[in-house]
């Protein structure tokens, strides 16, 4: 009896959560103001940008719900490119989804996946990327307020928090990438973490 009365406390609770989560959603869709991605400087540390940005198109924008797509690519000092993709969701995070479903549906078999440390900062998830006879390097996460994290679920908990106790809070999904060259993927792995350091200091200035 005891058991029961537990599991239906817990049952309860959760979906108290779950109510009080999709009202601040609602709220914050009501309420959601756009924010200029765009302003994220030509120079990140010793990376300058490469060429004009990428227009993601109106398919994609559509799909995430969100015109708030920020696809550049940036030149380290030895030459070698990063491609840096910002799609930011705003209040209501209806724009973020899980970057492995959208990179499966663009052809990419993702070979490996795991967690990589960058700097001191947060872990963000590392990916293995093949399609055909191209092999890429990958690093994603989110970050909500001053709270980075490589865990979907983690930036969730992040927001719900967020929107609950100050009633605003706005997310974002940054994915940066490179080619896996001669030099294996340790090579591009450590290329992307040197970048994302220089990148998070530029992201806490530049975007909420």
């Amino acid at each position: 009896m005891k058991r029961y009365i537990i599991t239906i406390i817990i049952l309860l609770i959760t979906a108290i959560s779950f109510a009080s989560i999709q009202r601040a959603h609602s709220a914050a869709a009501a309420k959601k103001t756009p924010v200029n991605v765009f302003n994220i400087p030509s120079s990140v540390g010793d990376y300058t940008q490469f060429g004009d940005d990428v227009d993601p198109g109106e398919d994609i924008k559509e799909q995430l719900e969100t015109s708030a797509i920020l696809m550049r690519t940036y030149r380290a000092p030895t030459g070698r490119h990063v491609q840096l993709t910002i799609v930011y969701a705003g209040t209501t995070r209806r724009s973020l989804h899980f970057p492995e479903v959208c990179l499966v549906g663009q052809g990419w078999e993702i070979g490996e996946q795991s967690k990589m440390p960058v700097g001191f900062f947060f872990d963000a998830s590392k990916l293995s990327l093949v399609k055909g006879e191209r092999h890429d390097a990958a690093l994603y996460w989110f970050k909500t307020r001053d709270n980075l994290t490589g865990n979907f679920f983690e930036n969730s908990w992040h927001w719900a928090c967020e929107q609950l106790t100050t009633g605003s809070a706005a997310s974002a999904m940054i994915r940066i990438s490179t080619p896996v060259l001669n030099d294996g993927e340790e090579s591009a792995f450590l290329l992307l973490e040197d970048f994302a350091v220089q990148l998070t200091h530029v992201l806490m200035d530049y975007m909420e």
